[in-house]
């Protein structure tokens, strides 16, 4: 962008200035035709909105959602936390999967999207290189998740037990089960596997038998996930499309290259 094109008169900066004091980073269009003032028309209000835009110091999330950008050398949103732009994005939802887990320090690869959960309509945004996705729930298994602040901001983040049987319900192959399982195995320390048993009951029999099968490979106990839950039945699950190896005590075929 050529820099001419984002010099800011006084009267842009101040806006931006007090938008930033009064509600944040991240402003909807109501917030910003305030903050300009009532004395423009809704048309001049729009019209500044979009030469702020075409400046780049405001980035469009979604309609009538919009990121002020505070330092004009990067002209990105580098200073804004991906997780409160997702939960600006959908307040319905909490940040789950890989992505929860990096919170707690349970995961260190880069990631390139922020995939949370929602009971609401499942969707994608697609803001410069990073992809938002919501994946739909149902009600009774939209739990687990705690309020946690990042910059001063509230997001609805998945409890660490949440997060990984996200994944597992989510996600229906060896690698993901993979990843599970290191993890679990490597912060044994920081899980509550009370808690993790008791969430898994309340998904269905085919998570229960693939938490069950992954905790005994860690030598964990599951003695009273397996009594309580019905995973004797006269039925079968199956861990991934290609699982060719059959567990008897919890009826679960899984991929025999799972490490």
């Amino acid at each position: 962008m050529d820099i001419r094109n984002t010099i800011l008169s006084q009267n842009e900066l101040s806006l931006l200035e007090d938008t930033i004091i009064k509600y944040g980073k991240i402003v909807s269009f109501g917030q910003l035709k305030e903050a300009i003032g009532s004395k423009y028309s809704l048309e001049e209000v729009r019209n500044k909105i979009s030469l702020l835009s075409k400046k780049g110091w405001l980035i469009r999330l979604k309609r009538g959602l919009y990121v002020v950008i505070t330092d004009i050398s990067t002209l990105g949103f580098n200073d804004v936390s991906e997780y409160i732009i997702s939960q600006a994005l959908n307040k319905d939802s909490y940040i789950s999967f890989e992505n929860a887990l990096q919170y707690y320090s349970m995961f260190d690869q880069m990631l390139i999207s922020v995939d949370a959960i929602t009971d609401k309509r499942a969707r994608k945004y697609q803001i410069k290189n990073m992809q938002y996705r919501f994946s739909h729930i149902k009600k009774e298994l939209y739990f687990g998740f705690t309020q946690v602040q990042v910059n001063g901001k509230t997001v609805n983040m998945a409890e660490r037990e949440k997060a990984l049987l996200d994944m597992l319900y989510f996600r229906s192959y060896t690698l993901n089960a993979s990843v599970v399982l290191e993890k679990i195995g490597e912060y044994q320390h920081n899980i509550d596997f009370k808690k993790l048993k008791e969430y898994a009951k309340r998904y269905s029999l085919r998570i229960v038998r693939e938490i069950g099968f992954l905790l005994d490979r860690l030598n964990i106990e599951t003695e009273d996930l397996y009594q309580s839950t019905n995973v004797k039945e006269n039925s079968y699950s199956k861990m991934a499309a290609n699982a060719d190896t059959f567990d008897a005590k919890w009826r679960l075929y899984y991929d025999s290259n799972l490490t």
